[in-house]
């Protein structure tokens, strides 16, 4: 008996999706052999990437089950969405998503200009040694870790030891010391902020920078322009590409605070927790602390999924402006 064979469409298409499938193999061979060693490189940063966020996805579908450590989430109940009712309707999650907005929006607010400005500033310096010093300073502070910039404030801004207040003292003007001021608390951490990841943050604005052709900048001084016209006309559009990427991926994080430095500065100071808890620190001691679980991966699920549609918003607006995006 013999095999009925396919019609002659279907099996030029068949034969189109093998070669199409077989060029794909030739093309990936060529790239691995021609940048093995940078694939190698990859297998560090792939493996981390699988341990610490992909394989605990697993985890949130407890923000579904009434949770229980003795019975695992096999002996769990299935409870759905009841987790996420709980968290809307608390008292005090709408305090917690005013704090997390204001603070995250100020930081970009006043956060995101500053690398750009920062990068441009010593793109423009002419002194080799200068700039690199100027870079080499202005990194510094990213590798302090939040507990170090901790002491450092103390020692400057302390009330009764501090730099600062024995200089205020001397010239006789009343000082507050402006980590445990409700009214400037907020002001201190964005500043704070700023100061720390400002160097590190210009790098990429840097890198694009240095990849302008600078025969554009030597067409313009023959037509006369000069160095404001060549910044607005050549110098920004040239990075507005990299800017709006980067303000993407900022957006993205907008529900997402610096959880160790608002931690290390609230200092269980029950006035500064009212000002600036946000949802990091809510879910520390509403959920882990607790011992509610649940309500912690909700909280997860749900600056996850805020943030998503706030990058596919900012995403879409940038590409409508010329700018492209991230896809």
């Amino acid at each position: 008996m013999t095999t009925p064979r396919p019609p002659d469409g279907t099996v030029k298409n068949m034969e189109r999706a093998i070669i199409k499938n077989d060029k794909r193999i030739s093309r990936f061979k060529r790239s691995f052999k021609r940048s093995k060693y940078l694939f190698i490189l990859m297998i560090p940063g792939v493996l981390w990437y699988i341990c610490f966020h992909i394989m605990p996805l697993y985890g949130i579908s407890i923000a579904f089950f009434d949770y229980k450590i003795a019975l695992g989430l096999k002996g769990s109940k299935f409870i759905g969405f009841e987790k996420f009712e709980t968290l809307f309707q608390a008292a005090e999650f709408t305090r917690v998503l005013k704090n997390t907005l204001l603070i995250s929006f100020l930081k970009l607010a006043c956060g995101f200009p500053m690398p750009i400005i920062l990068a441009l500033s010593v793109n423009a310096v002419t002194k080799k040694y200068f700039r690199k010093t100027v870079q080499t300073i202005s990194y510094m502070p990213h590798f302090l870790s939040w507990v170090i910039v901790f002491g450092i404030c103390g020692v400057l801004f302390n009330g009764y030891t501090g730099v600062l207040e024995k200089l205020f003292y001397s010239l006789k003007i009343p000082y507050k010391d402006p980590t445990l001021t409700k009214g400037s608390f907020i002001a201190f951490l964005v500043l704070s902020s700023m100061w720390k990841g400002m160097g590190m943050s210009s790098i990429i604005y840097l890198a694009a920078l240095s990849g302008i052709d600078p025969q554009l900048y030597e067409a313009a001084r023959v037509d006369g322009a000069s160095r404001a016209r060549q910044l607005v006309s050549i110098t920004i559009p040239s990075i507005l590409p990299v800017c709006a990427i980067v303000l993407i991926l900022s957006v993205g994080g907008l529900l997402s605070g610096d959880f160790e430095q608002v931690y290390l500065f609230q200092r269980g100071n029950p006035d500064l927790v009212d000002r600036s808890d946000i949802f990091e620190t809510w879910t520390l001691r509403n959920g882990i602390t607790a011992g509610r679980y649940s309500i912690a991966a909700a909280i997860g699920i749900f600056q996850s999924f805020v943030g998503a549609v706030l990058v596919f918003i900012t995403n879409a607006i940038s590409k409508k402006l010329g700018q492209g995006g991230i896809w």
